[in-house]
């Protein structure tokens, strides 16, 4: 057994610990479990944590003034406690996974039955939130000083039991650095083609975290290496062919950006269309999905940089995604090697022009292109974009200059 330093004053544990306080003065057993401890012996602070206690379902909503029922078939109950969300599940066995995902059925049991049934030994871990003691049934803190990742029990039967471990499995290594211990990634590979039947959303959730962590590039070669990327996303996996080092290597180079960057990143590959049907197979938000269009196409636009019309610089770069597509396409253009200049050059183009520079104010309405002698219909939008691009290149600064402009391209287009 060994003790770990306690976050004491970290609202987020001292609301788990009011849980368990709670359940134990009803005369329950109740531990925190998971991945909370799992970071506490990594010395790392963790976000959430999670409790499983003795008490069945009816029990602990008896002791909570705030709860809610998102698993009650299954001993699972959410705790509401201080503004913060607690997952309270009872000492269970499942029986039977007809879908993969979710247990036929429960018995409810003891605490090292019910850790037992969990995934990985690093996740199997027992805290005491009073005294620090962790209690390890299934190796897990061994497996976290040899830097390993290793199913409990046997691998296959777990990864039955919920087809996308395998997944978690590749996700936890990018967000460790460990290694898949070698019976672990045998079942990986073999469990592979099964994520398939996972549903798009539990899929996307997963690799969001594999691209938030720190090593996304590792967790992008081993779902390639073990067939988890051809079964879960078949396109890009055909788009990055046989070799997914390049891509690897440059997500690694884009670790800690944002999500729109990430995915993006995740999705070049397949262009700006073929980006934006990743994001809506996998049923991201509309926002996400445009910017992981819009990154893809900003960036390969801006792969043509220099242009020698300023107004066709000054359009592309005023993109809301430019500055992400600038930073995605550098991390490409690094790891495959080609010439850099068209970064460089609208780097600098960003960091010289002003807003104002790049969206000059309107100058004239659709009423006024009609009155200078263009005719009505699409020719009025053509007018205006002329004239704005003559604004973009300095050629056109007031209202009078816009008339006088405009007046030589009526002109130019009728004669």
């Amino acid at each position: 057994m060994i003790r770990v330093d306690l976050p004491a004053r970290d609202p987020a544990f001292t609301g788990a610990r009011k849980v368990v306080r709670v359940l134990r003065e009803r005369g329950h057993e109740a531990y925190v479990v998971g991945g909370a401890v799992r970071d506490l012996v990594m010395g790392i602070r963790p976000r959430e944590y999670d409790i499983a206690t003795s008490a069945r379902p009816e029990e602990v909503q008896a002791s909570f003034r705030h709860t809610i029922p998102v698993g009650v078939q299954f001993g699972v109950v959410r705790v509401r406690l201080w503004g913060r969300e607690y997952e309270v599940a009872t000492y269970r066995v499942d029986l039977g996974y007809t879908d993969g995902r979710r247990p036929d059925g429960v018995r409810f049991t003891d605490l090292r039955e019910d850790v037992l049934r969990r995934d990985f030994t690093m996740n199997g871990l027992v805290l005491d939130p009073e005294s620090g003691e962790v209690t390890d049934f299934v190796g897990g803190c061994a497996d976290i000083r040899a830097g390993v990742i290793r199913a409990i029990g046997e691998a296959a039967e777990r990864f039955a039991e919920d087809r996308l471990r395998p997944l978690r499995a590749v996700r936890f290594a990018a967000q460790t650095g460990f290694r898949i211990e070698d019976a672990t990634w045998a079942a990986v590979r073999e469990a592979a083609g099964e994520v398939r039947r996972v549903s798009m959303e539990r899929v996307r959730d997963e690799v969001d975290k594999m691209l938030r962590t720190a090593r996304p590039g590792l967790g992008l070669r081993l779902a390639h290496e073990s067939g988890l990327l051809r079964a879960a996303l078949p396109a890009l996996a055909e788009a990055m062919g046989g070799d997914a080092e390049v891509p690897a290597r440059a997500l690694d180079r884009l670790a800690g950006r944002e999500g729109e960057v990430l995915w993006a990143a995740l999705a070049w590959p397949l262009g700006p269309e073929g980006a934006g049907r990743l994001g809506r197979a996998l049923r991201h938000s509309r926002r996400m999905v445009e910017a992981m269009r819009g990154v893809v196409q900003a960036g390969r636009a801006i792969r043509a940089l220099p242009d020698p019309d300023v107004a066709v610089e000054k359009r592309l770069l005023r993109s809301p995604h430019a500055a992400e597509a600038v930073g995605v396409l550098e991390a490409w253009l690094a790891e495959t090697g080609e010439d850099a200049e068209c970064v460089r050059h609208a780097r600098d183009r960003l960091a010289a022009w002003t807003r104002e520079d790049l969206f000059p104010p309107r100058l004239l309405n659709g009423s006024e292109v009609i009155e200078v002698g263009i005719p009505a219909g699409p020719r009025v939008g053509e007018a205006l974009r002329a004239v704005e691009d003559a604004q973009l290149r300095g050629e056109v600064r007031t209202r009078d200059d816009a008339i006088r402009w405009l007046r030589g391209f009526a002109g130019g287009a009728t004669g």
